[in-house]
């Protein structure tokens, strides 16, 4: 029987198969610490002009998810908020119109609304959107509701139009997301190809340099996201090391006021504060902690602001 020889798997992209957040911050780790290496350590200049254009794409990759993600949501949104003013319109207009020519139970009544409104009301969005044309066929020709079936016909189309964006946006995501795993693959390779370099060219210190110029810890294991403990008043604490990028956020609730800090050192306080008050759930940017290189900042500081002791609970978004 042939078997892989583990020496030969790539653990960098094996670890991050499923988890390109996890890729994005390996590499933000290992494309900065080349960079400030090869200041000191020339040898290291190639292995850096070779993986930083990887790194780069992989990241604008991560953001177009990011930022497809958020229109595909957008268009959720836009799509319901017009079913819903739609369905206003219909009961507090429209129904109203068409009640003034055919009581409710008539036979014009339940030619126009044979189901009443429980297709306005179904649990799919299509089906919602497709009531509105067979509202407006089932009029017909009735020249005392034509103002109210060319309403109709404009919010069905209005409506359409919304949903076959919001589809368009389903498929940008997903060729956005087969983009952003090549480039994966891409930053992930050559970051184990740069291993095999830096094994060759510094095997004497490899246990000093493999540490530094990839994160280890983030590699190993699967990162916790739910931290929580108890604090007592008037000191600090070490949460977490984690590397964030910009944008991510937390989640904190603590039991009395606190700040939080994002060090370069464990138990660190050197960044902007961010306050947090007690006993509210607070979702938190990174972005507010004023730091820039999150490969140096990555330790989380919690300090209880009061002299009582505190619970917390910070999840990692």
């Amino acid at each position: 029987m042939n078997t892989d020889w583990k020496y030969i798997a790539n653990q960098m992209e094996l670890e991050t198969a499923r988890n390109v957040k996890k890729a994005v911050a390996i590499s933000s780790y290992h494309d900065t610490a080349l960079q400030t290496m090869s200041l000191t350590t020339p040898g290291l200049i190639p292995l850096y002009d070779r993986y930083h254009p990887l790194h780069l794409t992989l990241v604008d990759e991560y953001s177009n998810l990011d930022s497809s993600g958020g229109a595909k949501q957008g268009d959720k949104v836009s799509v319901e908020l017009m079913l819903a003013s739609s369905k206003e319109t219909l009961v507090d207009e429209w129904l109203v119109d068409i009640l003034k020519f055919h009581k409710k139970g008539s036979a014009g009544y339940v030619a126009i609304l044979p189901k009443g409104m429980a297709p306005f009301n179904s649990k799919g969005i299509d089906a919602k959107i497709a009531a509105y044309g067979t509202l407006a066929k089932n009029i017909g020709t009735e020249v005392a509701l034509a103002s109210v079936k060319a309403d109709i016909i404009t919010v069905h189309s209005n409506l359409l139009n919304a949903r076959k964006l919001q589809t368009g946006a389903k498929t940008t995501t997903s060729n956005t997301s087969d983009m952003l795993d090549i480039s994966r693959i891409e930053a992930m390779n050559m970051q184990y190809r740069n291993l095999g370099k830096i094994l060759d060219d510094f095997f004497d210190t490899k246990e000093v340099m493999c540490p530094l110029l990839f994160d280890l810890v983030t590699l190993r294991i699967n990162p916790q996201t739910v931290f929580t403990g108890n604090l007592i008043g008037a000191n600090k604490k070490a949460v977490l090391a984690h590397t964030f990028k910009a944008g991510d956020t937390l989640q904190v609730k603590t039991t009395q006021a606190s700040k939080l800090y994002l060090a370069t050192t464990i138990g660190g306080i050197d960044s902007t504060a961010i306050n947090v008050v007690g006993n509210l759930k607070t979702i938190l940017n990174v972005d507010h902690f004023g730091v820039t290189d999150f490969t140096n900042h990555r330790f989380l500081t919690i300090v209880n602001d009061t002299v009582v002791t505190e619970k917390y609970v910070i999840i990692l978004l």
